[in-house]
């Protein structure tokens, strides 16, 4: 089924400096060793892909396949397995040619995050530090364990102890944000966030502490507390979007949401008119 091992080197390697290239936030190593925490053996890895997100360590693992023709689902199988034994957060396998529909359909079932890729559709990948922390988000359950986890690796500023999960309430630490137009972005992006991460999630509420100048006198300053309450149907119809298409596809979040040109200055602002109240603390 292999090719000359001539060519799989070239084509191992051109994956490897193609990444490298273009994801400048990750560090990816060519033909890895990875000892693996069941097999209790080094297992050799193709390309290994690490990143930092929140003080939280991020591993990922690819498989190159330089074959004549389409991966079936042993392949597959077998790439799931070394995923668990390796313990990383993700794993990808690229091929030249294809997957089988079973290949397909098995990934698709997975409850371990991997992707499967067309060699041509490489660049198609943003292997970002968005796609390295959101591969698990199509598996999470709303559960204080899964939302505490999720909102821990989403924001290093969270603030686990002032948060609720019973009262469905986010809750940052000072020093998230800087000013008052983004304590009002950041509330608006933290919403969306988390609607996203959990479908079955109605209603939130979003804290943010920000120490501001007192306008009356010029020189005290005086802490407040933006905060917002925000039910996913409204925010759906006021961003224009749905949350479960951001969710079922990673580059939507960025191409719809984050980098969308239509939520300008302005419109961040008439969200704030419309949801963020503020208070001294």
């Amino acid at each position: 089924m292999s090719i000359e091992s001539k060519d799989w080197r070239i084509y191992e390697r051109k994956i490897h400096q193609e990444l490298s290239e273009v994801y400048e936030d990750c560090d990816f190593e060519f033909d890895d060793r990875v000892f693996g925490k069941y097999s209790k053996i080094d297992r050799q890895v193709d390309i290994s892909i690490r990143s930092t997100v929140g003080g939280n360590k991020i591993f990922g693992i690819v498989d190159c396949k330089y074959f004549s023709k389409n991966i079936d689902v042993k392949i597959v199988e077998s790439f799931l397995g070394m995923i668990e034994d390796v313990k990383a957060n993700f794993g990808l396998i690229i091929t030249n040619k294809g997957f089988s529909e079973a290949a397909k359909n098995r990934v698709k079932l997975k409850k371990i995050n991997l992707e499967i890729v067309e060699f041509n559709k490489l660049k198609d990948i943003e292997i970002t530090i968005d796609y390295l922390i959101n591969r698990n988000i199509k598996n999470l359950d709303l559960s204080k364990y899964e939302f505490f986890k999720r909102c821990k690796q989403n924001w290093g500023y969270f603030d686990e102890i002032k948060s609720s999960y019973e009262k469905r309430r986010i809750t940052f630490k000072e020093g998230f944000v800087k000013s008052e137009y983004y304590a009002f972005k950041k509330i608006r992006e933290s919403g969306a966030r988390v609607f996203r991460d959990f479908s079955d999630l109605s209603e939130i509420t979003i804290r943010i502490p920000l120490i501001v100048q007192d306008t009356s006198s010029g020189l005290r300053k005086e802490k407040r507390m933006y905060y917002a309450t925000i039910d996913k149907g409204e925010l759906e119809v006021f961003l224009k979007i749905k949350f479960e298409d951001l969710k079922d596809d990673i580059n939507k979040w960025r191409i719809d949401f984050i980098d969308n040109p239509k939520y300008t200055k302005k419109h961040i602002l008439e969200f704030a008119k419309r949801y963020v109240l503020v208070k001294k603390i």
